[in-house]
């Protein structure tokens, strides 16, 4: 199924791609333009740039280019259709396709995923009610109440309670024009293996979980008093087409402009402590939801934020999920620029035996948490500790420790920064520098044999496309054609379109040419969505400067140069047709005098055209 034009326009317009882009690069502004490392293959040096008045990106490592639907293309692996209803999704916009479906993402159609959209945001209201009116919701006001949650608050996240009754939350959904397929695909019922279908929240506080765009996307319920022993703590919606575990943080909607005045992100276990820190003024607080904290999550707070403090519960399984989430920092860091660097971008928080971040501001208040925040540890340092923690002091379980803190060292690519962690992180070992060095030597060339190879490999999902081959002097035309398109049409009446017959290049013109004359485009922005993968590859290489512009500054002599040369050329390979049609007839074909005389034509044709030309350019 395809959108219109207008559709497709509408789109663009509300997709800047350097937000879109910088969802997936770091990006760094340089000059009027920003740059990146390349989001298609690992480098060292950023070779990715985008052109934010133009709206295109252009990746020199690997000579891809185009708009903002080729950028989600290529990262996510989406076919056309799908970034445009992706892109719609994210702007917030309602679009239709052919067959009146409407927009959305990947996986899922349009429709399914709108009418997901409605079961959240209805649900999340009905709820919202019972928890502030209902007699039912009783036991998790009181909750809330000794949790001291401020009523403020509880209201501004959106708080609900889900009914204990089997099918309280079906028979709402029932009532409402909800069938129990969908609300099983939502996420909020399922299905038994005798058939029977009931609710999955049942007797909990529910948390909405908000995508970007502050809509509810799933929820997490917490347990209540009178449950079962067996019972989890939280239960949060299953994966669906507009959820992805992976993708979302709790109170990303709300944290993230405090992320970007802040500098950095504070990072919880539970929606209790972002809804606590985030009450007592430390906005920049999010959680992960039940996956752990995955490189998504990383490069989602990596837009905003150049430090991350990992403040997870103190008891031993708050020490392991700090150690993955800063192990998944740094190796991130390496494919998204920024983070990794110096002291690592990352710092943990120690609290207290038996404390979390609700618990301690609840007695202590926003100072105590604050302290806490101030005396934090770097990441190095924690880390040295947890990897002795968890292999002993044996002779093997040191030498299991030095190479996974050299492993991590070694990711560091400035050596003076690298030099400074080592001779830190021998002290905290009680090992000489030297010897920690030589270990990270070792880590850094075993990265580099895995990244040598794995360079030579696509990366997963992108598919780069194939060079377009283009005349030298093609490539001039289209300089022309692109510099000044107004002026299209002089062109066309100056270059004859036979001179331009089998020239690499040649189907890419008439393209642009029928488009101008469709009045489809006046610029790049408009022109690029029309043209297939090389063709942008060539195009934004032109706009980007990948080959040598001509240094002349008047378009009109320019063009009047550059058709002497087109005629030239045509006829040179008209005279080399000729002779090779004389050289395949047989000695007496009376068309061989014509054929001759026709050349001889050409080339007399073609020695005025030179000589012309060298005249007017003495």
């Amino acid at each position: 199924m395809g959108f219109s034009a207008e559709t497709i326009e509408k789109v663009r317009r509300a997709s800047d791609l350097v937000e879109v882009a910088g969802a997936v690069v770091q990006l760094k502004r340089v000059g009027t333009n920003f740059r990146g490392l390349s989001p298609f293959k690992k480098e060292k040096t950023p070779s990715f740039y985008v052109h934010p008045d133009k709206q295109f990106f252009k990746c020199f490592s690997t000579g891809s280019g185009g708009d903002v639907f080729r950028f989600l293309m290529m990262t996510e692996g989406l076919d056309f259709p799908a970034a445009v209803r992706r892109l719609a999704e994210r702007a917030g916009l309602h679009i239709e396709d052919e067959a009146g479906v409407t927009g959305g993402g990947d996986g899922g159609s349009g429709a399914e995923r709108e009418r997901l959209r409605q079961i959240h945001a209805s649900l999340a209201l009905h709820w919202r009610d019972l928890l502030a009116k209902d007699s039912s919701a009783e036991g998790a006001r009181e909750y809330l109440k000794e949790r001291e949650i401020p009523t403020e608050w509880i209201m501004r996240f959106g708080l609900g309670y889900a009914p204990a009754a089997w099918t309280a939350t079906l028979d709402w959904g029932k009532k409402n024009g909800f069938s129990e397929e969908e609300m099983i695909a939502a996420g909020v019922a399922l299905r038994a293996q005798s058939g029977r279908v009931y609710d999955r929240f049942r007797n909990r506080l529910m948390f909405p979980i908000l995508d970007e765009g502050g809509r509810v996307i799933a929820f997490s319920g917490r347990v209540l008093a009178g449950a079962a022993p067996e019972e989890p703590k939280y239960v949060n919606s299953p994966e669906t087409v507009i959820f992805k575990k992976g993708r979302v943080l709790f109170g990303f909607d709300r944290a993230r402009r405090a992320m970007a005045e802040a500098g950095r992100a504070i990072v919880c276990e539970g929606q209790l402590d972002v809804l606590r820190a985030q009450a007592a003024g430390f906005l920049e607080t999010v959680a992960p939801l039940g996956t752990g904290f995955t490189e998504e999550h990383a490069k989602l707070i990596g837009r905003f934020a150049k430090e991350i403090v990992i403040c997870l519960d103190a008891d031993v399984a708050g020490d392991r999920a700090a150690g993955r989430l800063g192990g998944i920092l740094v190796e991130g860091g390496q494919g998204w620029g920024g983070l990794a660097k110096a002291e690592l971008g990352v710092k943990v928080v120690r609290l207290p035996a038996g404390d979390d971040p609700d618990s301690l501001i609840r007695k202590g208040g926003p100072e105590a948490f604050r302290a806490k925040l101030d005396a934090a540890v770097d990441f190095l340092d924690f880390y040295v500790d947890w990897q002795s923690k968890q292999e002993g002091d044996s002779p093997a379980g040191r030498r299991r420790v030095v190479e996974a803190v050299a492993k991590l060292l070694g990711m560091i690519e400035s050596a003076v920064s690298r030099a400074g962690l080592v001779a830190r992180a021998a002290s905290r070992l009680g090992l000489g520098e030297s010897l920690v060095m030589e270990e990270v030597d070792k880590a850094r060339g075993n990265a580099a044999k895995i990244s040598a190879r794995s360079e030579k490999l696509e990366t997963p999902g992108i598919q780069m496309p194939k060079v377009l081959e283009v005349h030298p002097v093609m490539r001039e035309l289209f300089l022309l054609v692109l510099g000044q398109p107004a002026k299209l049409p002089d062109l066309e009446r100056r270059v004859d379109e036979l001179w331009l017959k089998n020239l690499g290049g040649e189907e890419l013109y008439l393209k642009i040419r029928d488009l101008y004359r469709d009045d489809t485009w006046t610029g790049l922005a408009d022109l690029l969505p029309q043209l297939s993968a090389e063709e942008q590859d060539f195009v934004t290489g032109l706009e980007a400067g990948v080959w040598e512009k001509s240094g002349e500054t008047d378009w009109d002599r320019a063009l009047e140069g550059l058709a002497g040369r087109l005629e030239s050329d045509f006829l040179r390979r008209e005279a080399e047709r000729l002779s090779s049609r004389l050289r395949a007839m047989s000695s007496g074909d009376p068309d061989a005098v014509e054929v001759l005389r026709q050349q001889g034509e050409l080339l007399k044709k073609r020695a005025r055209l030179t000589q012309g030309a060298s005249k007017a350019n003495p």
